[in-house]
């Protein structure tokens, strides 16, 4: 998304590449959705408080919007036999997109003994003490951090 976007700021001319790219550096050290701070930084810098408003506007409006509207239509049939199946039978379907999914990316890396073991290690202590998945998952982001920074992957 963001080679996108910084193209088409490049190429309407609103600012160059590198300072395109020196705003979206700054927008990830800033907590938050990257994209969105990415917007706000750069429609702050070409027209100040207005620009950052319509940036986040334009950046949030469509989905939060989409989310109102989808609850608001599933509420009214969520008690309709037939939508009550049809969720119920793609509980099953999803769990397998899912396990495709992660199986495929598996597939597609070399895996270190490490990395194995971190995985395992966080699965199971995720089923484990689910009462302190945030914890512990940080800790896996460090770790692979740490694993990735000694072997330069």
């Amino acid at each position: 998304m963001i080679p996108v976007i910084s193209a088409r700021v490049a190429r309407r001319g609103w600012m160059d590449e590198k300072e395109f790219y020196d705003l979206f550096a700054l927008a990830q050290a800033v907590p938050g959705p990257m994209a969105l701070n990415a917007a706000v930084l750069v429609g702050g810098k070409l027209r100040r408080f207005g620009g950052a408003a319509a940036a986040f506007l334009g950046t949030m409006l469509p989905p939060v919007a989409s989310i109102i509207l989808v609850t608001l239509l599933y509420n009214a049939v969520a008690e309709n036999r037939f939508v009550k199946g049809f969720l119920e039978g793609s509980y099953g379907t999803i769990l397998g997109l899912v396990a495709a999914l992660l199986i495929r990316m598996a597939r597609s890396r070399k895996w270190r003994i490490f990395e194995v073991a971190l995985s395992v290690l966080c699965v199971a202590g995720l089923l484990a003490f689910k009462a302190w998945a945030l914890p512990i998952v940080l800790v896996t982001i460090v770790l692979a951090r740490l694993g990735a920074a000694v072997w330069k992957s």
